[in-house]
């Protein structure tokens, strides 16, 4: 089992939420100690924008709870209505990812057990100031105590994805695979792929406040959705051969040969490119090796479109989407070094995964 910093940090969260609604003699202090585990978001900017909007949908749940409580009472059936009315507010509004906590709001309101009055009033805003220190706390302990940063952990997926997925292919193309195996690794790829992007979004929604850092930030962004976009071409390369391993084996043993040898250098050449950018790789080895490693291009055309010129049936049509992939995935690879030479061109400081 493992207990990442945003358990630990959800912890620490409803700690301080609970000591500052006792420092101001707020009793009991479980509602800000709730609202505080509710709010923490995986990261400072998706926090800032929660703790606004709960801020906001809270405030409008208190109002109506108060109201309702004023006007019928706090009888159950009362609730249960006000409960109702406030998520039909919320949804027009676009607020609905406040909806659980302003509900536990409303309900926490409405059932103090005073009817109205100026001591009504006095404890529903007491009870709001709750849940607003246990939103605030959430976001200041998100900012300030191990603030997300998930360049690095995003960069070792990738890494960690196109490596498995450059044996997987190296092994199927070569037919020594175990097709149970190979299965059970493509779902995985699956999972991972939406852990990757999940990855992404986190990173990509990190602000930078200094002005410098930006441009830096920005075509980093660039360069890791560039890297993604490669990655998965090279799983829908290797979802072509498993989908279509016979057809692939039956192929002329030179043009198979050749498309095999194609593939190789290509991931060969993308998993430089991965490493360049962490500046593992000195550019001018990069490109030499780069020179050997595309040889194979032109052969590659030639052989299929001497294959297709030989054949007299359709069964060129099967690997046919393969071969598609194949140089959309080459595209996309040369792109990304392109992209990274010219990240490192004009930020050479910053050529280290942080």
């Amino acid at each position: 089992m493992h207990l990442g910093a945003r358990s630990l940090k959800t912890g620490v969260a409803v700690t301080v939420a609970l000591m500052t609604a006792l420092a101001f003699g707020m009793t009991p202090p479980i509602m800000a100690g709730v609202a505080a585990a509710m709010t923490t978001r995986p990261s400072v900017q998706r926090s800032i924008r929660a703790m606004v909007q709960n801020i906001y949908g809270n405030f409008i749940g208190a109002l109506i709870a108060v109201a309702a409580v004023i006007i019928f009472g706090d009888t159950s059936i009362v609730v249960g209505l006000t409960v109702v009315f406030v998520i039909l507010i919320h949804l027009k509004f676009g607020l609905h990812r406040t909806l659980t906590l302003t509900m536990v709001t409303v309900i926490f309101i409405m059932s103090s057990g005073m009817s109205g009055g100026n001591e009504f009033l006095l404890e529903g805003v007491r009870r709001f100031s709750m849940i607003c220190i246990g939103v605030v706390s959430a976001t200041l302990v998100n900012l300030l105590i191990f603030p997300p940063h998930y360049e690095k952990t995003l960069y070792e997926q990738i890494l960690d994805q196109t490596t498995q997925l450059f044996k997987w292919t190296r092994l199927l193309s070569g037919g020594t695979s175990d097709n149970t195996k190979i299965k059970t690794e493509l779902a995985a790829f699956d999972s991972r792929k939406l852990k990757i992007e999940n990855y992404y979004h986190w990173y990509k929604e990190e602000r930078v406040f200094r002005k410098k850092a930006m441009p830096v930030k920005l075509r980093r962004t660039v360069i890791f959705r560039e890297m993604i976009t490669a990655t998965r071409l090279l799983h829908q390369a290797l979802n072509e051969l498993d989908r279509n391993e016979n057809a692939f084996r039956l192929l002329p043993d030179q043009f198979r040969e050749t498309l095999r040898i194609q593939l190789s250098g290509l991931m060969t050449f993308h998993e430089r490119v991965l490493l360049k950018f962490d500046g593992k790789i000195r550019g001018k080895r990069h490109e030499e090796q780069a020179k050997k490693d595309y040889q194979h291009r032109t052969d590659l055309a030639n052989s299929f479109f001497s294959f297709f010129s030989q054949t007299n049936n359709d069964e060129w049509l099967d690997i046919l989407p393969l071969l598609s992939t194949i140089i959309d995935y080459s595209q996309h690879v040369e792109h990304l070094d392109l992209l990274v030479n010219s990240y490192q061109s004009f930020h050479k400081k910053s050529n280290q995964i942080r």
